[in-house]
């Protein structure tokens, strides 16, 4: 060990340190005041007197700060500025070094093994050595001696140059330790799945390779199941776009061939219009999925309901939305039509006095569609406006009118419950009035005409249900009833058991009694006997 002068200490290259980051030095200047230098420096011996510090950059950079600190402000550390100024000189002038000749060439290894009061390298700093230590020519065993690196470690850090340039980056910048790095390595030839993996970071990196690893193999199994079916003359695509939903091929499994059998692939897999795809939309293992791309045109029915639509229903569609269309515009003009007769009948108190029968009808069967008229289409020029005074011939007429315009109102809904007599009534009603309806109108009525018939066609269904279960549960009942008649006698008491006659007893007595019982009977017979015998010899003695 040799004392050295700090001015006579050079830095190494910047191209050679691997620390970029000194850190606070305050703490280890303070320490070097009050204990000294306790871990020497490293240096290599140069030119001149001088020496190239390989190990110990923060260590002369703290006695600096240790010199200015104690020139600066002696009292803080209980000294007078002569004390203070033979401790600076003492600290600058005597620092301790070992002088490693040996070491020339070696100062990336030197900088990862030395220790002691050495501020720790930062992650990316040991890796920027590591490389360092790589690319000076040294062999995985030294590096990993030196560095206390793990074989496999260094044996990634040498795969870093083929990584890609992200993957270098995120190493460089601290992203990425060297166990990671080992991880990463056999993505080096799939730059999208690096930069995929780095948008991870921390922990959640090896979940990100996990992910792309499975990735990766599901893909393989993917491009597997491709060959062999290309090798079994299956024709491969890609899987549609929203199948199932809105696209026009089906799997195998929801189609069915005219006879109603359903499509297999043992069976269907070769013939014309039927391809395969690989799917692998799920966590599931990839699989081959049969499919026909035009199920219409080879004649099979769906098994499934899907928002496809065939060309023609596509065809059919449009058309009927024309026609409606057509109808909404005709309908609209038929209202104003149809508009100017109702002003014949309602227009005038005198009109509307021959209306009357109308009003009766209509508020005794229908009375909601008093409330209608209000919201009528034209109520705003054919009802009549409340007037200051009411006379019986005005209250008349408006109340013609609003009963008139309700029914109008009513006969044309669409949606929703419909009042088929009502609607219907009114429709007639107008016919016999002298109105002739437009092609328009005539298409609605005949809608609610067909509705009138689907609406009593189900009600006569729900009248048979009902019949069918009251008969069912008559017939239960009528049933129960005669059971029950059968387990009374006619007074309603229940019939009396039978006792069995003399022949069916001595028949039960001469087949149920067993050895032990006629045994059991014998001796009570016996019994019998000596009873006797003692009654006979009682009455002697008392004679």
């Amino acid at each position: 060990m040799q004392n050295v002068h700090i001015d006579q200490l050079d830095d190494l290259d910047p191209e050679r340190d691997l620390r970029t980051d000194r850190g606070d030095l305050h703490g280890l200047a303070h320490s070097l005041i009050e204990e000294g230098v306790l871990t020497p420096l490293t240096v290599i011996p140069g030119e001149g007197g001088r020496f190239t510090i390989y190990a110990g950059h923060r260590r002369r950079a703290a006695l600096r700060l240790a010199a200015e600190l104690l020139t600066g402000d002696p009292g803080e550390f209980d000294l007078t500025a002569e004390q203070a100024q033979a401790r600076a000189e003492t600290l600058t002038s005597e620092v301790p070094c070992y002088v490693r000749a040996d070491l020339a060439g070696r100062d990336t290894l030197a900088q990862l093994a030395e220790n002691g009061e050495r501020k720790s390298l930062a992650p990316a700093e040991r890796m920027r050595g590591l490389q360092l230590a790589i690319s000076d020519g040294y062999d995985d065993r030294t590096i990993s001696r030196a560095g206390g690196f793990k074989t496999g470690d260094v044996r990634a850090a040498r795969r870093l140059d083929a990584m890609p340039e992200a993957a270098r980056t995120a190493v460089d910048t601290g992203q990425l330790d060297l166990d990671q790095l080992g991880e990463l390595a056999e993505f080096a030839d799939d730059e999208k799945a690096v930069k995929r993996i780095l948008r991870s970071s921390g922990s959640q990196v090896r979940f990100a390779i996990a992910e792309e690893r499975q990735k990766r193999q599901r893909g393989e199994a993917a491009e597997k199941l491709k060959a062999e079916a290309t090798v079994a003359g299956h024709k491969v695509v890609r899987k549609p776009q929203d199948l199932g939903y809105t696209s026009r091929e089906e799997q195998f499994g929801y189609l069915a061939h005219p006879d109603g059998t359903t499509l297999t692939p043992e069976t269907d897999a070769h013939t014309d219009g039927h391809v395969v795809f690989v799917d692998t939309g799920h966590y599931a293992a990839p699989n081959l999925v049969h499919m026909c791309q035009v199920p219409d045109e080879h004649g099979h029915t769906r098994l499934r309901h899907t928002s496809y639509r065939s060309p023609a229903e596509i065809a059919a569609r449009e058309a009927e939305d024309r026609a409606r269309e057509e109808r909404r515009i005709k309908m609209d003009a038929a209202r104003e039509v149809r508009a100017k007769f109702l002003r014949t009948l309602i227009g005038s108190q005198k009109a509307a006095a021959k209306h009357t029968d109308l009003l009766t009808t209509i508020a005794a069967r229908w009375p909601r569609q008093l409330c209608d008229g209000e919201r009528h289409r034209f109520a705003a020029t054919l009802l009549p406006a409340e007037p200051d005074t009411w006379t019986p011939a005005r209250a008349q007429q408006h109340a013609v009118a609003r009963a008139i315009l309700g029914a109008d109102k009513a006969a044309e809904e669409t949606h929703g419950w419909c009042d088929y007599p009502a609607m219907l009534w009114w429709w007639d009603t107008l016919t016999s009035l002298g109105y002739e309806r437009g092609e328009a109108e005539d298409h609605h009525v005949a809608q609610l005409q067909r509705g009138r018939e689907e609406e009593e066609r189900q009600r006569a269904e729900d009248a048979a249900e009902d019949a069918a279960a009251q008969a069912a549960e008559d017939a239960a009942a009528e049933t129960a009833e005669i059971a029950d008649h059968l387990a009374h006698d006619e007074n309603g008491q229940p019939e009396p058991q039978t006792e069995p006659t003399d022949d069916e007893q001595t028949v039960e007595i001469d087949t149920g009694v067993d050895g032990q019982d006629a045994e059991q009977n014998g001796d009570e017979q016996n019994g019998d006997e000596q009873n006797g015998d003692q009654d006979t010899t009682a009455a002697e003695a008392a004679a």
